[in-house]
């Protein structure tokens, strides 16, 4: 049975290597499109970004990473605690 396993998926990469792909065996050419685009000679502007909004949210950005991290460490001395507790009741008891 486990001679099975090994050979079925080698027989089935033998016959996706070997069986040509349909739309090549029917002799049919690759379609290629090609798309010009205008260009204007003065692309649209980007966004102006304000120093003063990119430092607030990146201080935002920090204190929500700070708390999940706090909250991480919270759960990890939970799930630590409880299972100390497990432990010293399995050799009491």
């Amino acid at each position: 049975m486990t001679k099975l396993r090994g050979l079925l998926p080698a027989v089935l990469l033998g016959l996706l290597v070997l069986l040509p792909a349909p739309a090549l065996a029917a002799g049919e050419p690759a379609t290629t499109v090609s798309v010009v685009v205008a260009q204007d000679p003065t692309p649209p502007p980007g966004p102006v970004l304000d120093p003063a909004e990119s430092e607030r949210a990146n201080s935002e950005k920090t204190k929500n990473q700070l708390i999940a991290g706090g909250a991480a460490v919270v759960l990890l001395g939970i799930v630590l605690w409880g299972r100390r507790v497990r432990a010293k009741r399995r050799k009491s008891g």
